[in-house]
């Protein structure tokens, strides 16, 4: 993804943790010469930052294999507990999943990416690994757009310069009048789709969670395979989707 646009300050030792971190997230495990090779670092830095992480209790070092440790399971956890929204959309989510044997999803913008919040498995999801706190573009992915289409339009602007549109998928949208014109047409159906633009061969549908205002909170997403949702399929999610809005808009109008 692009980075940050000129003028924001960053510290390089900060990034190179987190570099290190999200290198350990997606490989599940890494030694001093693996991480440096693929992260283009000197072993030295990577060394001490690795021994660092280890003795905060972030890393396991098994013999000089490294891997996540649970005090970042301790951290997540946290974080879900203090999260109001979360509490209040998680049941909702994990019944659109019971009852459409799909996974389901809330996801919310933040920093300009589509960040799940909940994610709940039905008994026919594909194995996809979009886990709570995973980050996707919001110019390819349902959630995303279902939020984009009611942001003002500077805001837009904004995110699609911080993180660009590269082509993802064989569906992904890489040309801004495309994605403008689809985002008014979002914003007058109320629905989202994703045909292929962040995974080939996958289909997502989302509706935005909006408040008084006509802001989003986030959105809520079905997604499955293209093949097996077939249009009668659609149309039964859609409603399904819908019916999960509208119990998760009243909920929050309970607080």
């Amino acid at each position: 993804m692009a980075q940050q646009g000129p003028g924001t300050k960053q510290l390089k030792s900060v990034r190179t943790t987190f570099k290190i971190v999200e290198y350990l997230k997606h490989e599940t495990t890494g030694s001093v010469s693996a991480i440096a090779d693929q992260l283009e670092l000197p072993k030295s830095t990577v060394h001490s930052h690795l021994t660092t992480l280890n003795q905060l209790g972030y890393l396991r070092n098994d013999d000089g294999t490294y891997r996540l440790g649970y005090r970042l399971v301790h951290l997540g956890r946290t974080i879900e507990q203090s999260d109001e929204l979360r509490r209040i959309v998680a049941p909702t989510i994990e019944t659109l999943a019971n009852e459409t044997d799909e996974q389901a999803y809330f996801a919310i913008e933040e920093n300009g990416l589509a960040t799940n919040i909940v994610v709940a498995e039905g008994t026919c999801s594909i194995r996809r690994e979009f886990l709570p706190g995973g980050q996707a573009r919001m110019t390819n992915t349902a959630t995303g757009k279902a939020i984009l289409a009611h942001l003002p339009p500077e805001r837009i602007d904004e995110i699609i310069q911080r993180w660009g549109m590269p082509a993802e998928a064989p569906g992904t949208i890489t040309d801004e009048d495309e994605l403008y014109a689809e985002l008014e047409t979002i914003r007058a159906d109320g629905i989202a789709y994703a045909r292929a633009e962040s995974i080939k061969g996958l289909l997502e549908i989302a509706m935005p969670i909006l408040d008084d205002d006509g802001q989003p909170h986030g959105a809520v997403e079905v997604a499955g395979p293209i093949k097996r949702l077939d249009d009668e399929c659609r149309e039964r999610l859609v409603d399904d989707i819908e019916t999960a809005v509208n119990e998760i808009e009243v909920n929050l109008s309970l607080r």
